[in-house]
């Protein structure tokens, strides 16, 4: 059998690491230190938003000490686009207008074609008649 002085050595072990867990949790939910064991401080660094471009590129724009800059992430580098973003407000689904790209192009070929479709459109009445 195990001897009474081992297991009072073994319980008081397991007392001891649970006091100092607890502690540790009564801390962190306090907000006196952080999961990495330092104490809390407002982060400088945020990434505000990231887009995949490919397979091995990625868009992100990171904000440091409140300034945001716009840069691409490869497999092998690091590529600074844009330094010092202003912000952008975003729109509103009921404030963007929906326009079509080729409505100019659409607009400019149906012109083109109505004297022929009228012209068509006669010779057909005139065999009818």
């Amino acid at each position: 059998m195990i001897s009474p002085e081992i297991l009072r050595i073994l319980f008081g072990l397991i007392a001891v690491i649970g006091l100092i867990g607890l502690a540790a949790l009564g801390a962190q939910k306090l907000g006196l230190a952080s999961a990495s064991g330092g104490f809390v401080r407002k982060r400088r660094l945020a990434l505000v938003e990231s887009l995949a471009l490919d397979a091995r590129r990625r868009v992100a724009i990171i904000k440091c000490d409140g300034v945001e800059h716009l840069i691409i992430l490869g497999a092998t580098s690091e590529t600074v686009i844009e330094r010092n973003l202003d912000g952008v407000t975003v729109l509103e689904e009921d404030e963007i207008t929906p326009t079509n790209p080729f409505a100019e192009i659409h607009a400019s070929i149906a012109a083109k074609l109505r004297p022929a479709a009228k012209g068509i459109a006669n010779e057909a009445a005139k065999d009818a008649a």
